[in-house]
């Protein structure tokens, strides 16, 4: 009987320690939250979204969306972007990807982007880029050409670099969602402790109630 409480104890720590590790181990990008400075102050006209890609990238789609403030108006798209100011999405296949839109007054949207590229092998370390460039009323570049945000995606992750104070980022953590499989896995053990552990009590009831019979014999 002991070495079956020990066995148990040991396959609910077991399994303890399997429930914890299936979000551990697994690599979850945020939501980046992006709030652009109000529009009439600073003179931001347009905004543009530019994803591209070296050969050999893992494919990978940047999503737009939960946009709020004034209404936005698109004035162009080139290479693999889909959707509406409900929500764009633009591709990395290639070179050159670039939604242009035309903003007036404050406003905010989230980004997020894929997980394909997460771990996978490239002959570079960085191989996909996305940049958030910023025009004023006349079409002239504010700040940095190359972007007001950059977002540089490799196997391990992306990093984020900021050159403009109008633009402001905040990562909001995502919650890790086991597999399928992992799931699978864990309800397989609990189910098997629930079997051992009913089975444990049934041998100790067949032992209690022979006991009750020899006290009872005894005493007759």
């Amino acid at each position: 009987m002991f070495n079956v409480q020990k066995h148990l104890r040991h396959v609910v720590l077991a399994l303890g320690l399997a429930a914890a590790s299936l979000t551990a181990g697994a690599t979850v990008l945020p939501t980046y939250k992006i709030d652009v400075a109000n529009t009439a102050t600073s003179d931001i006209a347009y905004i543009d979204f530019v994803f591209g890609s070296i050969d050999g990238a893992a494919p990978v789609t940047a999503s737009l969306s939960h946009f709020t403030g004034i209404p936005l108006s698109e004035l162009d798209r080139t290479g693999a972007v889909s959707g509406t100011s409900d929500g764009f999405i633009i591709g990395n296949a290639g070179a050159y990807n670039d939604l242009f839109l035309a903003v007036d007054g404050p406003f905010a949207f989230d980004l997020n982007f894929s997980e394909g590229f997460l771990g996978f092998a490239s002959t570079f370390d960085s191989n996909s880029f996305f940049s958030i460039v910023l025009y004023d009323s006349l079409s002239n570049v504010i700040g940095d050409p190359n972007g007001a945000l950059n977002f540089s995606l490799s196997k391990t992750g992306v990093v984020v670099t900021s050159t403009s104070s109008l633009l402001s980022l905040t990562p909001v953590a995502a919650v890790a969602v086991p597999e399928p499989a992992d799931w699978v896995l864990m309800l397989t053990g609990l189910v098997f402790v629930v079997y051992m552990t009913r089975l444990n009590g049934r041998a100790n009831a067949r032992r209690l109630a022979a006991a009750q019979a020899t006290v009872a014999r005894a005493i007759a």
